[in-house]
């Protein structure tokens, strides 16, 4: 949370510093650029440190200065930190690997309004293009239940292991669940899909877009930031409940690209 809240007051005061350095024959001379795109489209996939995301925006240009956006985004949840653990050679030789002590998958669906504001302007060949951006919006979760396929009992006529997949519930799963000797492989990735669970919220972004794109027309830029999803409960995404919180803050690094006309 203290490097959040220091990229924030970064970007603060490069915003507050770079406007006052713009000049107003600057403005003048870029004036002129004003008429020439009314419109932006632009996608693509950001890093985050608590998952992956791909996003659409759509800009309105008002002036060569500010940019209105509405942007959707998808993003999947994940902890870096988290490892596949290998299946028990005493059940199965290359069963499919499974995530321990995880209980939930989770992502999420936002839609923002936000706008662009131009700090610097590229120079006359070339160059990079320099705006602060800012979205506020909602967020939709989407928590799909971590099934893992374990063993009921050993067949003593054929030998083979019969399984069953099971999903924590809270209701007196929780020693089996984290049992390693009572799993016997992660279930596929389709189980579960029926019992998607939404849960609400919101979210704040900010950051800094660098445009290298050497024609106005085309959009590719670089873009970092923070952004800081807020639900109105805890998010379970593993079963030790103090790792889960309502709060999922990340900083991001994002790649996208576009056309203005």
């Amino acid at each position: 949370m203290r490097l959040i809240l220091f990229l924030s007051v970064f970007f603060v005061s490069i915003f507050r510093i770079s406007a006052q350095e713009i000049s107003k024959k600057d403005a003048r001379s870029l004036a002129v650029k004003d008429y020439l795109y009314n419109h932006e489209l632009s996608g693509g996939i950001k890093i985050q440190t608590n998952g992956l995301s791909l996003y659409l925006t759509k800009g309105w240009i008002k002036n060569i200065y500010k940019t209105h956006l509405v942007q959707a985004e998808y993003q999947y949840f994940f902890n870096y930190k988290d490892k596949l653990i290998a299946t028990n050679p005493g059940y199965i030789q290359s069963g499919r690997k499974y995530y321990y002590g995880l209980q939930n998958r989770f992502h999420a669906i936002r839609l923002s309004y936000g706008f662009e504001r131009a700090l610097a302007d590229k120079a006359e060949k070339n160059g990079v293009r320099l705006s602060f951006i800012g979205f506020l919006g909602f967020s939709f979760g989407l928590m799909k239940p971590y099934y893992l396929e374990m063993v009921k009992y050993r067949d003593t006529i054929t030998g083979n292991y019969v399984t069953e997949n099971v999903k924590y519930n809270g209701d007196g799963v929780e020693d089996r669940f984290l049992s390693k000797d009572s799993i016997y492989q992660a279930a596929t990735f389709y189980k579960g899909m029926n019992q998607i669970i939404p849960t609400f919220g919101a979210h704040v972004k900010a950051g800094l877009n660098f445009d290298w794109g050497t024609k106005d027309r085309f959009v590719k830029a670089l873009e970092v930031g923070v952004l800081v999803d807020v639900f109105y409960r805890k998010v379970p995404i593993y079963v030790n409940n103090d790792a889960n919180s309502f709060i999922q803050p990340s900083i991001y690094l994002g790649f996208h690209f576009g056309k203005r006309w």
